[in-house]
């Protein structure tokens, strides 16, 4: 598991690319918020301080992973935006992934065999991490492998909700434990009768394993919060996009695609000038980028063609109406002025001599 002063790292599955909350609390992806708090109790009873009593080495270690993976876990799976944001990163990771896939990233664990195959995998998926999660925190000698497990069920899910289809190449020539591909057996005969088959031996030394690769460095705050910007543009929800982009140009502010696709979210929304402002940035930051600089040309050229709505010139703004109307409704007539020789009835008689 590590030493006492250092969190675990799980280099399997979803872990190698993101944290992997769900496999740290194990629960499926698919999990509700009911399941969540039953995933975070199980890890809470297990690695509760009264479990090693006599035993402070191991109780240090469960202190440090309840506190540096399973309560991070247990906050952002149990509020809802910020588990949207982490969704969000993790179906952009993949999407990104199946783009250039490397070699292995289909999972190879026993975890996940025959996973692609069966007919209602998804269904399979769930049962297979509900089976893991109840020996997860039996032992801490084996936590980290089975939270490595989970990890690897995970990766494929998404995977496969993605459509990749890198699991179903058929098979490769049968080999042997150590690689080799087992040689067809040679049949002789003595005296017209099969003798037994006999299997040349191995001509050459067998093949060492291939190394596992070192884990995918994981995303900047910046590149997180750039990512999740670049879906809300795709959902048309620009103004949480330039919020998005402000956290990511705070964090990293010589980064030029962000300014890029911020003055595209301004632009949507009809700000043509704080959109050049940041098409000219980004020209700024990156002017040998010639791919960068053709989608500056091309979205300045938009902002050049985009014309103000036209306000009538007989228009009135509302503030000036309303405050028309309230002063003519203050208006207060006042009461005739009281003559002083006789009134009304002396005016139209005359007065009386």
């Amino acid at each position: 598991m590590g030493s006492n002063s250092n969190v675990p790292r799980l280099n399997r599955g979803l872990a190698r690319y993101e944290t992997d909350h769900f496999a740290i609390l194990g629960v499926p992806l698919t999990a509700d918020s009911k399941g969540i708090r039953r995933g975070y109790l199980q890890a809470a009873k297990a690695l509760h301080p009264d479990r090693f009593v006599g035993d402070p080495e191991g109780a240090e270690r469960a202190n440090i992973l309840f506190a540096k993976l399973v309560n991070p876990a247990n906050e952002v799976l149990t509020k809802e935006r910020e588990r949207g944001e982490y969704e969000t990163v993790l179906k952009m990771r993949i999407k990104r992934l199946l783009e250039t896939p490397p070699p292995d990233l289909w999972p190879s664990g026993e975890a996940v065999k025959g996973l692609a195959e069966h007919p209602h995998w998804q269904e399979e998926y769930v049962r297979r991490v509900e089976k893991l999660a109840k020996e997860q925190y039996s032992s801490m000698e084996t936590l980290l492998e089975k939270t490595e497990q989970l990890s690897e069920l995970n990766l494929a899910y998404l995977l496969l909700k993605a459509g990749y289809q890198g699991s179903l190449a058929p098979a490769s020539r049968t080999t042997t434990a150590t690689g080799i591909p087992t040689p067809s057996p040679s049949r002789t005969t003595v005296g017209g009768i099969p003798a037994s088959p006999v299997v040349a031996p191995p001509s050459r030394p067998p093949v060492q394993p291939v190394p596992t690769p070192p884990p995918a460095p994981k995303l900047s705050p910046g590149e997180t919060r750039f990512i999740q910007a670049l879906d809300m543009i795709e959902r048309k929800q620009y103004r949480d996009a330039v919020q998005y982009l402000n956290f990511a140009i705070s964090a990293e502010p010589n980064v030029a695609r962000y300014y890029l696709h911020r003055g595209i979210a301004h632009l949507k929304q009809g700000n043509a000038g704080m959109a050049k402002a940041d098409f000219m940035q980004a020209s700024r930051l990156e002017p040998a980028n010639a791919e960068l600089m053709a989608e500056v040309r091309r979205w300045m050229q938009q902002v050049t063609t985009q014309q103000p709505v036209p306000v009538p010139k007989d228009s009135v703004p509302p503030t000036r109406v309303a405050s028309r109307q309230t002063s003519q409704a203050q208006k207060v007539v006042p009461p005739p002025r009281k003559e002083d020789n006789g009134g009304f009835l002396s005016r139209l008689f005359g007065r009386k001599k």
